[in-house]
């Protein structure tokens, strides 16, 4: 969507631009409304009141251990992954590796800006639709720390290095991939966090929430902290740099949320066996 609200913007001018994106995002809603509905197998907690407290903040969540090192992952995810969608195109016509708008005369460089964007997004399909294969397998807290590992190596070396069009094109694709799982998996890892038993995967809708909510702040802050680097340093290592060590970080506190999950399985193994 922001992709396309940049495209619109520039072709259509921004007013117009609102418009069809308002559009959009009202038939999109509109459709989720009438077709989506809940699997019957699955359990559904339907709240007594939906003006209570318990029915949007469970405060049980804040006493398991996993979910609060799971919350604290996407926190800090959040103030580093989207500084890299916002600074792409910024960087890339900086650093002459692209132009913005339409290009200079004898300028040689052949790639705009928006399409280092556009295929950033684009790739991030292939990530999101391969992580749900590899959740089934090697479960999902261990492939989203993994592939936010990746994410923060790319940025940290790859994109740092990356000085002509080339290599900020394999960034682009490699990161757009990553991140598409990076982004998309953190609903299924917290559905690994609650477990098997129905009486816990009722509250998915509640505990997500509930962490995203917590990550809300971080995510508008974080491109914030970043442009401010930008405008004092003149420079993009400082995105860089932040982007990737905030990513390591969210993989750190995702690992720990592991640990938590793991051990508390064993603990109720040995007690059941017991």
């Amino acid at each position: 969507m922001p992709v396309m609200l940049r495209f619109l913007i520039e072709s259509e001018g921004f007013n117009n631009a609102v418009r069809y994106v308002a559009t959009v995002v009202c038939v999109l809603s509109v459709a989720a409304v009438l077709l989506a509905r809940p699997n019957p197998a699955h359990p559904f907690r339907k709240p007594e009141k939906w003006m209570s407290k318990r029915t949007w903040v469970d405060t049980s969540a804040f006493r398991d251990a996993a979910f609060c090192s799971f919350t604290a992952s996407i926190c800090a995810l959040f103030l580093g992954f989207y500084c890299v969608f916002f600074s792409l195109e910024e960087w890339a016509a900086t650093n002459g590796i692209a132009h913005k708008g339409t290009p200079p005369p004898g300028d040689k460089v052949s790639l705009s800006t928006y399409w280092l964007l556009c295929i950033m997004n684009g790739c991030s399909t292939f990530g999101r639709l391969s992580s749900a294969w590899l959740c089934d397998k090697f479960g999902a807290l261990k492939v989203h720390m993994m592939v936010t590992v990746v994410s923060s190596m790319l940025c940290l070396f790859l994109w740092t290095f990356a000085k002509t069009l080339a290599p900020a094109l394999v960034f682009a694709i490699l990161f757009g991939a990553f991140s598409g799982s990076v982004i998309g998996l953190p609903p299924a890892s917290m559905a690994a966090i609650l477990g098997p038993e129905p009486e816990r995967q009722a509250r998915l809708g509640q505990w997500t929430g509930m962490m995203y909510t917590a990550a809300a702040p971080f995510a508008l802050v974080g491109p914030v902290i970043t442009g401010h680097l930008v405008t004092k340093y003149e420079t993009y290592l400082g995105v860089q740099i932040w982007s990737g060590a905030c990513l390591l970080v969210s993989a750190m506190f995702m690992a720990l949320a592991k640990y938590f999950k793991d051990r508390k399985t064993r603990s109720s193994y040995s007690n059941e066996k017991a």
